[in-house]
């Protein structure tokens, strides 16, 4: 009775031995994703990863990011030319400091690598604000407002302290857009520790917030401009990183950037 109730009820297109129960009928939206189409199984037992490695960063090669991030900065030196003393000059004008104290304690210096060969106008942006010592102009006495720990610290808010507000230095922006300037390109991945992006608070805008990742950050490629890595100090940014307590990523210590310019 059930075979002749399964030939009665199952459409034409679709073949069931007369053997099948009601049970072992699947449609197509069920089932694993290789019934689906997707070839997990077969990448897996290829050694290309199991369903949660099949997504967008699995088969990011960081060994030539990271050599496209050497040769990107390599392009402020080229840019000095052949004469020793001008190549000299324009490296030591692609650094910036930041002198951060926690907890009023002394402060600790990080020096950080610019790209301003590639990325001149966010690097612009960055080093006026270094050197701007007006209040609530300039990162000189800004705080570290959050600690992502699988991303990194941020900092930059020179508007509220908080990370709800940034903006841009007076000069970068333009009469349609005073606060905030546009992504200038997307040229270095963020490969692991130590690189400088601008956080972007909307598509295509770059106010004055930024972060340094203390690992790798993929997800932020293509949508954070990084434009510096940390050249001196790395190991400032992973103490605070792993020594200050937080609560849903605010620090519970006063951590400050008590001076900050171009090296």
């Amino acid at each position: 009775m059930m075979n002749n109730l399964l030939r009665s009820t199952t459409p034409k297109l679709l073949s069931i031995h007369p053997s099948t129960s009601l049970s072992t009928i699947r449609c197509m939206a069920t089932g694993t994703r290789g019934a689906r189409g997707h070839g997990w199984l077969q990448k897996y037992r290829a050694g290309l990863g199991g369903r949660h490695l099949q997504g967008r960063w699995h088969y990011r090669n960081n060994e030539e990011l990271n050599r496209v991030n050497d040769e990107v900065f390599a392009m402020n030196t080229k840019d000095g030319g052949d004469d020793d003393d001008s190549s000299k000059k324009n490296k030591n004008n692609n650094e910036a400091y930041l002198d951060i104290s926690v907890g009023g304690e002394e402060a600790r210096r990080v020096v950080i690598e610019l790209a301003a060969a590639a990325l001149p106008k966010t690097v612009q942006n960055f080093k006026l604000l270094c050197q701007e010592k007006k209040e609530d102009h300039g990162y000189e006495s800004t705080k570290l407002y959050k600690i992502e720990k699988t991303v990194g610290l941020c900092l930059g808010d020179v508007v509220s302290n908080d990370g709800t507000g940034g903006r841009c230095h007076p000069s970068v922006g333009t009469d349609e857009s005073p606060f905030a300037f546009e992504d200038e390109g997307f040229v270095v991945s963020h490969t692991g520790p130590g690189i400088v992006s601008m956080m972007s608070p909307g598509v295509h805008r770059n106010d004055s917030r930024f972060l340094i990742t203390t690992t790798e950050a993929p997800q932020l490629d293509g949508r954070f401009v990084a434009f510096g890595r940390v050249k001196e100090g790395m190991d400032v940014v992973n103490d605070i990183a792993t020594s200050i307590f937080t609560k849903r990523g605010r620090p519970t210590v006063d951590v400050r950037v008590v001076g900050c310019g171009v090296v």
